[in-house]
């Protein structure tokens, strides 16, 4: 079997630059500042994407006008991301994480059948997941509605 290649971190002003590419496509630099979330600078947007070449998430044209792509998918951007969290915040646990997420945001009903659902798939996953502290964490938030 392949081993995955990873990706690197981004910050989050960069995944919001990725986001953009992976709604639109190949954009120039002034598409991207026009469709880019908040008040960032033009020349903080090209620094940015000029980044991310390094980073080889996203490739620049050599023809003109310069064309900017996202040349990985959301999920495997996101995940080098959300490992640091694990690793840094759940200092190797989702539950911190989840349940931080969970106070934040209240999930709905369906929202908790989702999660539940998702628990329940994991029981065959990976020894080792906190299962019996999640189901206590979506059990809490259910009886709280």
């Amino acid at each position: 079997m392949a081993k995955k290649k990873s990706v690197a971190r981004l910050s989050v002003g960069e995944i919001r630059l990725m986001a953009v590419l992976w709604k639109s496509g190949p954009l120039k630099l002034a598409e991207v500042f026009r469709d880019q979330p908040g008040t960032v600078g033009y020349t903080t947007i090209q620094t940015q994407l000029n980044r991310l070449v390094e980073k080889r998430v996203v490739t620049k044209s050599k023809a003109r006008p310069t064309l900017y792509r996202a040349v990985v998918d959301p999920k495997s951007a996101i995940d080098a991301t959300l490992q640091l969290l694990v690793d840094t915040v759940g200092s190797g646990s989702i539950v911190p994480l989840i349940e931080q997420l969970m106070d934040r945001n209240p999930p709905t009903k369906s929202e908790l059948r989702l999660l539940k659902k998702l628990i329940e798939k994991s029981d065959s996953a990976k020894p080792g997941l906190p299962k019996r502290t999640l189901k206590r964490i979506t059990k809490k938030r259910a009886t709280k509605k």
